[in-house]
């Protein structure tokens, strides 16, 4: 396929808006931004979840059509971010007991890995998982392979959902014609493209901020160690706000202008504020309502940090802000007075190379989520030209998915007939046996008969002697 054919389709799913974009990897590393669209998404997704099938199906649509008329090109494929309420870390350790001292094999590992794949319920998918360490005796390690060892332990952290979550969002892009060639977490995604290595290495937090739930990721020694997604985001800010009888729109414009994450509001002399209505509100009253839904949030963060056993000690590569949310003025106070990390900083754009775009592109941060799942997807998206016959692959999936079904079934009917053969086979070596122990039964009696009447014989013999003796 030419050069010009291959390019990559992200799409994340936010709680405000759906974005998605194309772009195609340059042999520089560089990403050429070939088109992009963005939906709201307010009406039907709710903090990161689901709440209208349809809505969502006819969004997907509209953002295909409208990247395929910019493209000219059909697309086949689409990489699905994805975040949402619920969505957590799980550890999960195997354990495998040698009956002597062996050498651990790849096979073995290979073993203990696909035994923690299969540790998801029925209610629960494990989306992604990450090696924390493998222990053999009590030194961990992260190669295992050729160590001698009587038992090994692999202790892995799974990211985990609701499996409804993940079905109906898999369903949604299928009523839409559309193939998912992965879902990457968000949040993990943004860390793997924006946290600087160092950091990651000595210890970090990764805090993203979106409209309806804010993402933490922890990292230690380049490792995930810990992640959530609290259920809170600068829209509740904006509703705390629209309590004051303000709209929205105008509830946000005055978050940015005069809202403060953290500040001495109560100390400064500010003159009330003018709204578009002709009201005047108190600007202790804005700020009180902005820093109250911050300090919660930053208290559901720290609570995260502290349940892993982790601090501003351990954690010495700081915190980082990133998202719509963290726009606010004076975050970072906040992350002094609440979080107790000195070192912090805002991240706005994702470290990319990136070409085309108009001027404004990405001016706010919110291509940077596709942006870094572009960079590390592989899948080419396209799927021929526009309006040409290129091949359905959507059809092509399902087709392959019924005869999978079909092969599993014939493969569900021969164990079944395999398992009534051995039923049969076991009923009848039962009657055999049934059988034998009733000749067995009736030999023993005609030995113990014929006993006796050879008993009865000798006393016989023994009265005729006896008799004999008499006579004489």
């Amino acid at each position: 396929m030419a050069v010009a054919d291959n390019f990559i389709v992200a799409i994340e799913l936010g709680s405000s808006k759906v974005t998605a974009l194309a772009g195609q990897k340059q042999p520089d590393g560089a990403i050429q931004i070939l088109a992009y669209a963005q939906e709201p998404s307010d009406s039907f997704i709710r903090k990161g979840r689901i709440q209208n099938v349809n809505k969502m199906t006819q969004c997907i649509s509209n953002i295909k059509e409208k990247l395929e008329k910019k493209l000219q090109k059909t697309i086949s494929h689409v990489y699905v971010g994805i975040g949402g309420m619920g969505m957590h870390t799980v550890s999960n350790t195997v354990e495998k007991v040698f009956n002597e001292k062996t050498v651990v094999s790849k096979e073995v590992v290979d073993e203990i890995n696909d035994c923690n794949e299969k540790a998801s319920t029925s209610d629960q998918e494990i989306l992604s998982t990450v090696l924390q360490h493998y222990k053999i005796g009590t030194q961990p390690t992260m190669e295992p392979v050729g160590v001698p060892a009587e038992k090994i332990e692999g202790t892995f952290l799974n990211v985990v959902t609701k499996s409804s979550i993940s079905e109906d969002i898999k369903n949604c892009f299928r009523n839409a014609n559309v193939n998912i060639a992965e879902m990457p977490i968000s949040v993990l995604s943004l860390a793997d493209a924006m946290l600087p290595e160092r950091e990651k290495s000595s210890g970090c937090v990764l805090i993203d901020m979106g409209a309806e739930t804010t993402s933490v990721a922890i990292y230690k020694s380049n490792i995930l160690r810990h992640m959530a997604i609290i259920p809170l985001g600068s829209a509740n800010v904006n509703r705390d706000l629209c309590s004051l009888q303000i709209e929205d729109a105008e509830a946000e414009e005055l978050k940015l202008t005069y809202g403060s994450a953290y500040s001495n509001y109560l100390e400064a002399d500010h003159a009330p504020i003018k709204l578009a209505d002709g009201r005047s509100i108190a600007y202790e009253d804005i700020c009180g309502l902005i820093e109250a839904r911050i300090e919660e949030i930053f208290l559901n963060i720290d609570h995260q940090i502290k349940s892993q056993n982790y601090s501003d000690k351990t954690l010495i590569g700081g915190v980082f802000l990133t998202g719509g949310g963290v726009q606010i003025k004076d975050i970072e106070k906040a992350v002094q007075t609440h979080l107790h990390f000195e070192k912090s900083k805002v991240l706005q754009k994702i470290a990319l190379n990136t070409r085309g775009g108009s001027n404004d592109f990405n001016k706010d941060g919110s291509f940077n989520t596709v942006l870094a799942i572009i960079d590390k997807a592989e899948t080419n998206c396209c799927g021929g030209d526009l309006g040409t016959n290129s091949p359905n692959l959507f059809e092509e999936a399902a087709k392959a998915k019924e005869e999978e079904e079909r092969l599993a079934a014939e493969k569900a009917a021969q164990e079944e007939a395999e398992r009534i053969a051995a039923e049969e086979a076991a009923i009848a070596k039962a009657e055999e046996e049934k059988i034998a122990a009733e000749e067995e039964r009736k030999r023993q009696r005609r030995n113990k008969f014929t006993g006796i009447f050879k008993q009865m014989g000798r006393w016989a013999s023994d009265l005729v002697s006896e008799e004999d003796k008499s006579e004489r």
